[in-house]
């Protein structure tokens, strides 16, 4: 599999409910079990291959109970054969602890390895704080201006070795390029086996910004800092209208794509989406556009076969 092959299948993820997003921004914000896997399903019914998930209660606050993440991951099984990507990143405030138990209590496929510490912002501008349904959410608002999203050389060698040892596959996520140069020293230290699948992530305040040109600069340091390296590049841009401009980019490049409610609410800036498959149905609709179909089961193999050295002794 390589990382510039502008013909092959690309590997759509949909992030169904993220951990920043409150309710209060959105009546179709997934929450509880039933919430998270009916939004699943629908996504991978509309086209994704793989689902990202995070925990949360049936109010919509981010929780990293094991039960909870347990039946969300059963639930999807039950109903879905989709790949499952839990977050290891969690939500602020949560420990290394609280962010490594989707890993133990829902087996997924993959994982989110989040690359280095950084300032983390969602809601700087008191202006445009969003009126709040529940106290937790006010609680999450008041905190802003004081969002660092940390990330240790030690905790990522710990997150790593977990990884290994409960055969989970990481999907590495960088928000800047420095993060680049952090996955090469765990890759030439041996914490991080390669190849490795690297997700860009761009939009948050604090990483870089969601443009197109961003994008590029980050692609083209991922290839000259990690090469041969890498099993594959794929893209998340946050915000309406660059999460799709981005992902047009990605497909016609050969990268793979990641859209969901996680990360953006549109899909017109006069329309907010009805759910992930929306979303979901707007990136089919671009990948078919440049000529990238969407990959099936099948079609995964390559990565599967790689993932297998993951999988638990």
């Amino acid at each position: 599999m390589t990382t510039d092959d502008r013909y092959r299948p690309s590997v759509l993820t949909a992030a169904i409910t993220g951990g920043d997003i409150l309710p209060c921004q959105s009546d179709v914000i997934p929450a509880g079990v039933e919430g998270i896997v009916s939004e699943a399903v629908a996504a991978a019914e509309a086209g994704a291959t793989v689902v990202h998930l995070h925990g949360r209660d049936n109010t919509g606050r981010p929780s990293a109970e094991p039960e909870l993440l347990a039946a969300i991951a059963q639930g999807i099984r039950d109903r879905s054969d989709v790949l499952i990507n839990f977050t290891t990143g969690g939500s602020p405030g949560m420990s290394q602890e609280e962010r490594l138990a989707s890993l133990e209590a829902a087996s997924p496929d993959l994982g989110t390895l989040n690359l280095g510490t950084m300032t983390y912002e969602v809601f700087p501008d008191r202006d445009r704080w969003p009126e709040t349904k529940y106290a937790w959410e006010q609680e999450v608002l008041e905190q802003s201006g004081e969002g660092v999203f940390v990330n240790t050389l030690n905790s990522l060698r710990r997150f790593a070795r977990a990884f290994r040892e409960l055969g989970v596959a990481p999907e590495l996520e960088a928000y800047d390029t420095g993060h680049l140069n952090i996955a090469r020293y765990l890759i030439d230290e041996g914490s991080l086996e390669p190849p490795v699948r690297l997700q860009l992530v761009i939009g948050v305040l604090g990483g870089a910004d969601n443009s197109v040109e961003s994008l590029m600069a980050m692609r083209d340091a991922a290839l000259r800092i990690l090469g041969a390296d890498l099993e594959s590049i794929g893209v998340a841009a946050t915000g309406y209208p660059m999460e799709f401009r981005c992902a047009a980019v990605g497909f016609a490049l050969g990268m793979d794509v990641r859209v969901g409610l996680e990360d953006n609410l549109r899909v017109r800036r006069d329309r907010r989406a009805s759910g992930n498959a929306d979303l979901v149905a707007n990136a089919v609709h671009i990948a078919d556009a440049v000529g990238r179909p969407i990959a099936d089961r099948k079609q995964l193999a390559p990565y599967l076969e790689s993932w297998k050295r993951y999988e638990r002794d």
